[in-house]
């Protein structure tokens, strides 16, 4: 029996330091950020910021993998079955690990036990834009135009619990409205769908939107912030527009499976705060109208709370009538 404790003891000792070595020398091969939407939306675009920032910082590349599908859950879900070495790790916002929640009841994930979180990376407000030809120019007028049942108005997002469905929801609520619900495949194909008039318009974020609102592709009506967006600063905020309950500042950050060793958790958090500390990567977050985080903001431990605290907002805002959102 001694020999037995003995060698079981020498076993024990032997592979002891194996997980704290391989933390050590973590990464030793590229990291896989999982963005759940497909290319060119306000999560791809802020994910490729960061990720390309974090990759220069880690030594090894961070590759974006899109993965669309029912509004972020697909994606999501990839990342909690992931092996936690933190090679695999996931991008989510306000609507994937919070909304998702309230709006969508075949999860099978629960975000606030399901991940090691490493921290948010941008805020960004949303925005309701409209095809550029239709004949309501504010929002006061297409909330009246809205509400007239001689007219048909149709909305696109991309997927339930997506922040474009969520902006929607809210615009919806907001203004007493009830336009036919459109989902789409992403960003992309949304805001293609307002251009060429297949559907009247969409709410997503500023992110995703300001180059199309530039261009004069789209016609914004409103951004659902507090304060103007410095990314589109002609276009008025839901309360000066006439809608003060309208507003929606979408949270964007970094997470990886359950069980991720800390010393790599500790590593991805570092690199992710030092990539948003490059004036670089500000510049550019900012120019698309997100704002960084402040310093109270940062870390894993405080988007764990934030999480939590939206996960319980999202149910009270949504309730049982989240079950039929994306009809």
């Amino acid at each position: 029996m001694a020999s037995f404790r003995t060698a079981a003891l020498a076993t024990a000792l032997a592979l002891a330091p194996l997980g704290t070595a391989a933390a050590q020398s973590f990464p030793d091969k590229p990291i896989t950020m999982v963005v759940p939407f497909a290319a060119g939306g306000a999560a791809d675009t802020t994910g490729r910021i960061v990720a390309e920032a974090m990759g220069k910082r880690l030594g090894q590349n961070v590759l974006v993998e899109n993965l669309p599908g029912a509004g972020g859950a697909i994606g999501t879900e990839r990342v909690k079955g992931a092996a936690p070495d933190g090679y695999t790790i996931g991008l989510g916002h306000t609507g994937t690990l919070a909304a998702a929640v309230a709006v969508n009841k075949n999860l099978t994930f629960d975000p606030t036990t399901d991940f090691d979180y490493l921290g948010i990376a941008s805020f960004t407000p949303g925005v309701v834009f409209v095809n550029k030809d239709k004949p309501y120019k504010t929002l006061s007028e297409f909330i009246a135009y809205a509400k007239d049942p001689a007219n048909e108005v149709t909305f696109g997002h991309s997927g339930i619990g997506a922040a474009s469905q969520l902006a929607c929801l809210l615009l919806f609520q907001a203004g007493g409205i009830n336009p036919v619900d459109v989902p789409f495949q992403g960003f992309g194909q949304t805001v293609m769908a307002v251009i060429s008039g297949e559907i009247d318009g969409s709410c997503d974020l500023v992110v995703s939107a300001s180059s199309y609102v530039k261009d004069g592709a789209v016609r914004a009506l409103a951004v659902a912030a507090p304060e103007r967006s410095a990314a589109m600063p002609d276009v008025p905020t839901a309360a000066e527009a006439g809608l003060p309950n309208l507003e929606l500042q979408v949270w964007t950050g970094l997470f990886a499976p359950k069980g991720t060793p800390p010393e790599v958790v500790a590593a991805l958090q570092a690199s992710l705060n030092d990539a948003l500390a490059e004036p670089g990567v500000r510049e550019r977050l900012v120019g698309l109208g997100a704002r960084e985080p402040a310093e109270d903001e940062k870390g894993g431990q405080n988007m764990q709370a934030v999480v939590e605290k939206d996960v319980a907002r999202w149910l009270t805002v949504f309730g049982a009538e989240g079950a039929q959102a994306g009809r």
